[in-house]
């Protein structure tokens, strides 16, 4: 039986910070193992060392779907090195370990789980039902990894679980929206013992804006329908996760996060230029259309450039994925399992927009996503993999 912490930690150990986002040693790693399986992996090879891996039919009943690109680790503060993959203390240490390559790793243990003890006739059957994709560049939501695999028709509208972290009895079935954009501003350089007598600060007019702009966080806005019977299921397990969140305000309202400002050229000189990079994630109601409209009335003879936008997404928690996918969490936990919503944004946009029924549900200790430490329980490990086992049997049954 393949022993899920160890190749968590295998892929741990393959650096893939995104950027720069070269994903192709771990790549040709899964690949190896799903060959082995008998699925005959196909890869896809973008440009800088950008590949995605996929196995089974285009046209499968139920797609498994990770990313194996993960953020920067920077270089202080970790108990162990951050791509040491170390199991200790019944944990797999490391960046990626919640975030996603846990959940990659219980996938490929769930699809050796369901082959396991089939005879070789049995084993088409399965595959044809099961197909799985991993990706490489989630974390910035380029185009090479789910959006190349749409474009080139590798994987059809279908069920498609992916592996992201959730807590135990909480699959994700919706995602906030999403609004990336940088505004440049330009002021008039002089000498810095004038100012602000004479010359125009880049810096500070940014500085303003960010001010400014940060009162979309204010509103509150009223979901409808499905979402709203969400929003109470959520907010409790969010609030087990984050207990000094005001977790009633983070899927009603914008949140807004000035990730990255960048100007000047000296600390004597007035700046001349100054970009800033804001990350919002706009709740059910909200327009992101009227969200980028309001920054650029905002912005004084900016240059705005919009990186992302994509309003917020749901799949109906009656769908057959989400109660397949909710049996299978209480089989295995014996325990109610509850749909909840996300706060932050995924692959599942893409999926959602193309046509695929999409929910997340996946192992990590999600206080810990791109932060210090990183890591990730092998219990959840195991038992997220029985949890995608039960899945598979269930969608193979209905074949």
């Amino acid at each position: 039986m393949m022993d899920v912490a160890q190749v968590c930690s295998d892929l741990v150990q393959i650096n893939t910070e995104n950027p720069p986002g070269r994903t192709d040693e771990a790549v040709e790693y899964v690949a190896g193992m799903l060959d082995s399986m008998g699925y005959r992996p196909r890869i896809s090879k973008n440009p800088g060392g950008h590949w995605n891996v996929c196995a089974g039919p285009r046209d499968c009943k139920l797609l498994f779907c990770g990313h194996l690109d993960v953020v920067p680790a920077g270089e202080e503060g970790w108990t162990h090195d951050p791509f040491s993959g170390t199991i200790e203390d019944g944990f797999v240490w490391g960046r990626g370990s919640t975030d996603m390559k846990g959940g990659c790793a219980a996938i490929l243990a769930a699809l050796e789980e369901a082959l396991d003890g089939r005879s070789r006739s049995d084993q088409p059957e399965m595959c044809g039902a099961v197909s799985v994709a991993f990706v490489c560049d989630e974390e910035t939501g380029r185009v090479d990894g789910v959006q190349h695999l749409l474009r080139e028709r590798e994987i059809m509208p279908c069920d498609c679980l992916i592996a992201e972290p959730t807590p135990c009895l909480n699959p994700a079935v919706g995602q906030k929206g999403l609004c990336r954009f940088r505004a440049t501003f330009r002021g008039t350089p002089g000498h810095g013992s004038l100012y602000p007598f004479a010359g125009e600060n880049a810096i500070v007019q940014a500085s303003g804006f960010i001010q400014r702009i940060m009162s979309v966080t204010e509103h509150e806005y009223a979901p409808e329908g499905m979402v709203q019977s969400l929003v109470a299921n959520s907010e409790e397990a969010i609030a087990a996760i984050f207990p000094d969140a005001d977790v009633a305000r983070l899927l009603t309202r914008i949140t807004c996060n000035p990730g990255l400002i960048t100007g000047g050229e000296g600390t004597n000189i007035v700046a001349e230029e100054c970009t800033v990079a804001l990350d919002m994630r706009l709740p059910w109601g909200c327009n992101p259309d009227a969200v980028l409209a309001k920054v650029e009335r905002d912005v004084s003879s900016p240059a705005v450039s919009t990186e992302s936008c994509a309003a917020p997404t749901c799949t109906s928690p009656d769908c057959h994925l989400v109660r397949r996918l909710s049996a299978a969490i209480e089989g295995v936990y014996h325990m109610p399992a509850r749909p909840i919503l996300q706060w932050a944004a995924s692959d599942a946009r893409f999926l959602r927009a193309a046509g695929f029924r999409a929910a997340e549900y996946g192992p990590g200790e999600i206080h810990l996503l791109h932060a210090q430490d990183e890591r990730v329980r092998v219990s959840q490990l195991e038992r997220a993999a029985d949890v995608y086992a039960s899945l598979i049997a269930a969608y193979v049954r209905e074949t």
